[in-house]
């Protein structure tokens, strides 16, 4: 899956520079445009956010049986706290298939995604992983596919949670033609909040950075067009 002509030794010494990456033409383009499609038309995403300091989720069967009342106490509960720079709001999809209820979903081409997450996770990837980042202890990924939509955001964070192992984290860009007034930018943060720079989602770009880089992705505007797609998680030190 991965783009053979990468130069792992030369990326190495660029990430070397701030423990952050962008590697650009990441998945041969066959399988990055099949991933794209696929995220698009068959993936049933379920909406992830946090309402007081409490992660929830609600699945795509859930939401479809709230009320617009229902949804607008959610949207401004959640806003409430990331009115104090705490949350998040985007549908996600994880490895687990606990999800894989919609009678909408193309089986074969969510199949084809969990394959995806079995390869970020295979001895291949984690060996690439490890070779740019010299994290040798790096031994799995965790992962999951992401869309922001109008609304959606990530407030200012660090990835550092006990017991996790995280080490470094990734987002796998799966979105074409995205134009910046949109948001839905990687924002970096020095520690005392001032902003630092943005990475643009761009499409079939893996940017990798170290789990002690502050950072957020931007509110996405309600005149975005279209989603921002990505496969995001963490290469991992597990036991």
């Amino acid at each position: 899956m991965i783009n053979p002509d990468l130069d792992i030794d030369s990326l190495a010494n660029a990430y070397k520079l701030d423990k952050r990456l962008v590697i650009k033409n990441f998945l041969k383009p066959e399988v990055a445009e099949r991933v794209r499609t696929a995220c698009q038309s068959s993936v049933p995403f379920s909406v992830h956010y946090v309402i007081d300091d409490k992660y929830q989720s609600k699945s795509p069967v859930e939401v479809n049986k709230m009320s617009a009342r229902e949804k607008q106490t959610i949207y401004d509960r959640v806003s409430a706290s990331a009115s104090q720079g705490v949350g998040f709001l985007y549908d996600g999809y994880l490895r687990s298939r606990a999800e894989k209820t919609s009678a909408t979903t193309d089986v074969k081409e969510l199949d084809f995604l969990h394959s995806v997450f079995d390869y970020i996770d295979s001895e291949n990837v984690i060996n690439i992983i490890k070779s740019i980042t010299g994290k040798q202890d790096i031994t799995a990924a965790d992962s999951q596919f992401t869309r922001f939509t109008s609304g959606h955001f990530l407030t200012r964070h660090l990835d550092v949670v006990p017991g996790k192992g995280r080490r470094i984290a990734f987002v796998l860009g799966l979105t074409k033609n995205w134009h910046p007034d949109w948001g839905g930018l990687l924002q970096f943060y020095e520690k005392n909040g001032t902003p630092r720079d943005a990475w643009m989602p761009q499409f079939n770009v893996l940017s990798i950075f170290e789990v002690s880089h502050i950072h957020a992705v931007t509110y996405i505007a309600p005149y975005a067009t279209e989603p921002r797609l990505s496969l995001t998680g963490w290469f991992v030190a597990k036991a």
